[in-house]
């Protein structure tokens, strides 16, 4: 199976997979936010435009972040390297949690609309951003979303070409210069 199919093609296999599993709980949860805000009274504050945009920087994000993720695993053989290969995807992952609320409370200053651009950022940030009234100028989501295309294109690259040569190096650990060589060499 390795064989018959490009490193790519296997990943976005992986990540389409992993999209439809999220999607489907996306759906359930929108479904219960809406009730929720139906029965509350604040139905009108979930715009289909913020819902929108909630599916695209989630779809985005699943396949990034799962990339990520993937070629982590494909490089490391146990447990316990695992999970010191891991704390810095997983900080990347965490750190607009510790500065939401700055962005929330003040969505057009320039820290917001910079951590907001950020493609790591995109996906928590812009939508907090463009849930808080006013909005913000159309051309920031839509340069968030090409900015995490771009870098999702390249991540699940890269961990197709990480996964190929981990995923047969049986036995043996990758550090992460052993990953960056093989992502540029192949």
């Amino acid at each position: 199976v390795l064989r018959s199919v490009t490193p790519f093609q296997l990943m976005m296999g992986k990540l389409l997979g992993l999209m439809g599993v999220s999607l489907t709980l996306a759906v359930l949860y929108l479904g219960a936010a809406y009730g929720l805000a139906n029965y509350y009274d604040v139905a009108d504050l979930l715009t289909p435009g913020i819902l929108i945009w909630f599916v695209v920087f989630l779809v985005l994000a699943v396949i990034l972040y799962g990339s990520l993720f993937i070629a982590v695993g494909a490089a490391c053989s146990t447990l316990s390297e695992t999970q010191s290969m891991l704390w810095p995807v997983m900080l990347i992952t965490t750190l607009p949690l510790f500065v939401w609320l700055n962005v929330a409370r003040e969505p057009s200053s320039p820290f917001s609309t910079v951590a907001s651009l950020v493609p790591t950022f995109t996906p928590i940030l812009m939508v907090i951003r463009l849930a808080v009234p006013p909005g913000i100028p159309w051309w920031q989501p839509v340069l968030g979303m090409a900015l995490m295309l771009l870098t999702t294109v390249a991540a699940v690259y890269a961990a197709g070409r990480i996964f190929r040569i981990g995923i047969l190096m049986q036995g043996k650990g990758a550090n992460y210069r052993d990953m960056l060589r093989w992502i540029v060499r192949g």
